[in-house]
């Protein structure tokens, strides 16, 4: 009698499941478009294109979203040194993000200064306590005397 109860869990447990298969089935035809929807979306999206145009220059604009700092001017700073020949947008956009990073880094530090003095706006001299406090800003030493 054992015996029979094994069986009987191992028929229960097949028919769950080919349950859960025939249900996965089911959900993969649900996501396939028909013909008919396939050319009803393309004549939506013919109208779409009618409103919105796409330019070539988009994934620039996106890496733009991406980062604060204008890229063409990076880019032209970038150009100014006589080494650089070509820079690529790749390039250019992970210059732009490191320098966006590194002044995030830089205020943030500047910004403890002045949250111990009880200020609410970023002074010269927290720059400076910041720049001779963190070893990794030590190179902007004396970068701050104009």
């Amino acid at each position: 009698m054992a015996s029979e109860d094994l069986f009987s869990n191992d028929h229960t447990e097949e028919l769950d499941l080919e349950q859960e298969l025939n249900e996965i089935a089911d959900k993969s035809t649900e996501e396939i478009p028909h013909e008919t929807d396939e050319k009803e979306n393309s004549h939506a999206a013919a109208e779409d294109k009618s409103v919105v145009t796409k330019t070539p220059a988009e994934p620039a604009e996106h890496e733009a979203k991406l980062c604060q700092l204008p890229i063409a001017r990076i880019r032209n700073i970038m150009k100014l040194d006589p080494d650089l020949h070509v820079a690529s947008n790749e390039a250019v956009f992970a210059v732009a993000k490191a320098v966006e990073l590194f002044i995030e880094s830089l205020a943030r530090e500047s910004y403890t200064y002045t949250a111990q003095a009880k200020k609410k706006t970023i002074q010269k001299r927290d720059v400076d306590l910041a720049i001779s406090a963190v070893d990794s800003l030590m190179f902007l030493d004396g970068a701050m005397n104009f």
